[in-house]
């Protein structure tokens, strides 16, 4: 008998601690916490992901510049500058999350990383969580950034920097945020390959959009597959019961379909 036995009915050892979480087999299982810490790390440990961090830097301090230098000052309003900092950061944080789902296999650790945590549900469920912080972090940063700028124009340009009657702007931006975080892990899952992941994420949308625009039959449908359409009312404040319902909808065809897919083909897919 070992010198340590771990009683049943109160999953103590004999000195009083709390055992780890035990993978299959009986192997202790890595906390959640821990799988987290790591997911958040390689964000920003990686050469991709530092310099993309940089690049949403720059970009959205360059939005900011230019609305304060050539928008009309009837316009520079918190709205306005908040649009401004939310733009870039949605086009490129759903980059960032397609390079987490994908870091395994692009970077060769999946053997590693699987073998550590065999529970590979686990490691997307922190690898959606690490995207999710992200996005409230950007959004944070984002109303910060529109809140000092139109303090600025105010101040410089004598702005008339109006503020929004209510938090509905914000919390609609952060809720997009998240959303398009997620849809980036979800095709970096579905699809693997980064470069195919990021373009599919940026071009099956985009033709999306042509043909609801474009084919008569297809356009009455749109709001209800077209994440661009259903999610400029929420990016707007102004959601109403059939914009949720259209919300949901394209959602589940676009986050939800692959992030479930993308997850039953991993724990099924051959680690090498």
């Amino acid at each position: 008998m070992s010198a340590t036995t771990t009683h049943r009915t109160t999953g103590r050892d004999e000195s009083g601690r709390t055992p780890a979480t035990r993978a299959s087999g009986g192997r202790p299982g890595i906390p959640f916490g821990r799988l987290l810490h790591v997911e958040l790390r390689k964000l920003v440990d990686t050469r991709s992901g530092r310099w993309l961090l940089i690049t949403i830097g720059l970009v959205t301090a360059a939005a900011i510049a230019l609305v304060l230098a050539f928008a009309e000052r009837e316009s520079l309003t918190f709205t306005t500058f908040l649009t401004a900092t939310s733009t870039p950061l949605m086009m490129l944080l759903p980059v960032l999350g397609i390079l987490t789902a994908t870091s395994e296999f692009s970077q060769r650790t999946g053997l590693v990383s699987f073998t550590q945590e065999p529970r590979r549900l686990r490691v997307v469920a922190a690898k959606a969580v690490a995207g999710c912080i992200v996005a409230v972090l950007a959004v944070a940063l984002a109303v910060a950034l529109a809140a000092a700028a139109n303090g600025l124009a105010m101040t410089v340009k004598d702005a008339p920097g109006t503020w929004p009657s209510s938090w509905a702007l914000v919390g609609g931006v952060l809720l997009a945020m998240i959303l398009s975080v997620l849809q980036g892990v979800a095709f970096g899952l579905l699809i693997v390959v980064p470069g195919a992941a990021i373009a599919a994420f940026f071009i099956l949308p985009t033709v999306l959009t042509i043909l609801t625009a474009s084919v008569a039959w297809f356009r009455g449908s749109a709001p209800w597959i077209d994440p661009s359409q259903s999610t400029a009312p929420l990016l707007s404040g102004s959601m109403t019961g059939t914009a949720w319902q259209h919300l949901v909808s394209s959602q589940a065809l676009w986050v939800l379909l692959p992030l479930v897919v993308g997850s039953a083909l991993l724990v099924r897919r051959e680690i090498k």
